[in-house]
């Protein structure tokens, strides 16, 4: 994942910011004004010492209560406005984030969505976004109003005398710099006594986990000696660090009080020879004070400039990615189904998934998908596959789980091959619009997305302005799903419940059918992968099945007896390679390598 800059960060969120420039120009302004209140509060308390308490002035008296009420008044309305506007413009990045985001991650390849190790895309959009809009209002709180405050207080004090004001940011700058070596120490004391914390762990999961060995070798009094080192280094650390914490709270109070008594000893000397007025120095001391919280909140920018870097790392890596290719420039209406697959390899190349459109991560002995190891060596899925399937042939792909899967990937494109081609009507599928292909594809399997909604918007989901509530129940009847609709609280308005927790495996499966049917797309990818399912609900299942296939062009990753024995055709995959083909009966037949390998994955009870 990148690393950006402060700098980087400030022009990113500028692009993002700019269209609503009108709301930040009044939060600004409001921020500005009220930092231009706080001059004026000292000011008044000039005013009020030399004019009120000692020149009794009675009439400047109301002025001035006046000016208090007046100032509070514009800081209150002022405060309310900025913290509404900046809050609101905060509030339409983190929309137009979440929104670009999400745009983004939908028009990418598979792999960022399917348990990407290097970033969670649903954390990012949901927290990322949200915190990083919150280090965004904070920073321009920050570094608006309380600069402009600073820069106003300091005004005035070098207005009122300028050799003090100049002497008093020398000690309290004295002062801050020493605080901040105290916290700075403390902060590494803590980091230190949690890193010989985490010490202890090897040395329990040691002891634990080879208990055995300890055991037999006599390790104990070694182990026993391994664990005191260890514990009493961190109570040495910890002793330490309680030390120096307790010490934090006295130090911060000295500092502070010794450099006030240098400050009020010189304003003293000052006022006995008239240098100064006492209420330019009851002014200089409040302005001193107010100078205390914006200049803290100023010296955090750093630590929240940090935590804003690290928020917005995710966000830009997410919205940096290269989208799915889509080159075709061919758009066709309904497919015939005609399938060609000429001389297709398909092979895995580790450290290419930044390159590659979405290569499935295959262990090259199992055949299964699983996380790509760097470095390792190039395994081949597929090679110089051939094939041929006429519009509404059914053919049932067997072999290796990672080889079938990632033939039916290839042809929804969500792979593309190594070598070879695939031909849809006599199209390149490369040359193919992905939504004019895709149309023309639907898929059905046990983890097809049940998604947090009602039965009816599953069913329809991707047709759900063209279809009319009697296409739904038209198509959930022919999935043999109308049964147990019926049965629902609110039939199919009924939530199913994320992932579609409400329903059981055969219900989901019925609805994932309905989903198909109702695309009627001519092209069929169907994953046989199904849990075990009671003979009832199985036999829903089946008659669902062979009415989704009906009149389809249908590709069957199979793994029961059922399945094959109803496709026109079997083709046995081995190692990549197709090594037979034809009709179950024909295979058979023949004696080579289907027999035995039926025998093996597609006996009744084999827990597929």
């Amino acid at each position: 994942m990148q690393t950006i800059t402060g700098r980087q960060l400030c022009l990113w969120l500028m692009k993002y910011i700019a269209p609503y420039w009108d709301a930040l120009t009044v939060a600004l302004t409001c921020m500005i004004a009220m930092a231009a209140t706080m001059p004026m509060l000292a000011a008044l308390v000039l005013s009020m010492v030399d004019g009120v308490i000692t020149g009794k002035n009675l009439e400047l008296m109301q002025l001035i209560l006046l000016g208090i009420v007046g100032i509070f008044t514009v800081r209150g309305v002022a405060g309310h406005i900025g913290a509404y506007t900046i809050n609101w413009v905060g509030n339409k990045l983190v929309m137009d984030l979440r929104m670009k985001m999400f745009d983004k991650l939908l028009a990418l390849p598979g792999r960022y969505c399917d348990g990407h190790a290097e970033y969670n895309p649903v954390l990012g959009i949901t927290s990322g976004t949200s915190q990083l809009a919150r280090t965004f209002t904070g920073l321009v709180t920050v570094m608006v109003k309380d600069t402009f405050t600073i820069l106003g207080l300091l005004g005035w004090m070098f207005y009122l005398d300028w050799e003090f004001s100049l002497l008093a940011l020398l000690i309290i700058s004295a002062a801050v710099l020493i605080l901040r070596l105290i916290t700075k120490r403390l902060h590494t004391m803590e980091l230190k006594a949690g890193q010989i914390t985490d010490g202890l762990t090897p040395v329990l999961k040691d002891s634990v986990e080879n208990q055995w060995v300890v055991k037999l070798h006599g390790g104990e009094n070694y182990e026993h000696q391994r664990m005191k080192e260890q514990a009493e280094e961190v109570s040495r650390l910890v002793m330490k660090q309680m030390a120096m914490a307790s010490l934090h709270v006295p130090l911060i109070q000295i500092t502070t009080a010794v450099s006030l008594a240098i400050i009020i000893y010189i304003t003293a000397q000052q006022a006995s020879s008239d240098e100064i007025t006492a209420g330019g120095f009851a002014s200089l001391v409040a302005a001193m004070l107010m100078l205390i919280a914006p200049v803290k909140r100023v010296a955090g920018v750093k630590e929240a400039l940090h935590l804003g870097l690290a928020n917005a790392e995710p966000v830009f890596w997410l919205l940096d990615q290269e989208t799915e290719p889509d080159t075709g420039t061919i758009s066709i209406e309904r497919a015939r189904g005609e399938l060609k697959l000429e001389q297709i390899s398909f092979h895995h190349r580790p450290g290419r998934e930044k390159n590659s459109e979405a290569d499935p991560k295959v262990d090259p002995k199992a055949g299964s998908e699983v996380h790509l190891e760097h470095g390792a060596a190039s395994y081949s899925v597929l090679r110089d596959v051939t094939l041929t399937i006429q519009p509404g042939e059914k053919v049932a792909l067997m072999g290796l789980r990672g080889s079938t899967v990632a033939l039916a990937r290839l042809v929804a494109r969500f792979v593309n091959p190594s070598s070879g081609r695939i031909l849809l009507d006599g199209h390149d599928l490369k040359n193919l619009r992905l939504a004019s292909l895709r149309a023309n594809i639907s898929f059905v399997s046990a983890d097809t997305a049940i998604f947090n909604d009602t039965i009816a918007a599953n069913i329809a989901y991707g047709v759900m302005s063209r279809a009319t509530e009697g296409m739904v129940t038209a198509a959930a009847l022919s999935a043999h799903a109308s049964e147990f609709i019926r049965q629902m609280p609110e039939g199919l308005q009924t939530l199913v419940g994320e992932q579609g927790v409400n329903l059981d495996g055969g219900q989901r499966l019925r609805i994932a059918i309905a989903r198909a049917l109702l695309k009627n797309s001519p092209v069929l990818l169907l994953d046989e992968a199904f849990e075990t399912m009671d003979s009832e609900p199985m036999h829903h299942v089946e008659a669902a099945l062979d009415a989704v296939m009906e009149g389809r062009t249908t590709l069957v990753i199979a793994h029961r007896l059922a399945t094959v024995e109803k496709a026109d055709r079997v083709v046995l995959l081995d190692h990549g390679r197709i090594v037979e083909s034809g009709s179950h009966q024909e295979l058979l037949a023949r004696r080579g390598a289907y027999p035995a390998f039926a025998r093996r994955l597609l006996e009744p009870g084999d827990g597929r």
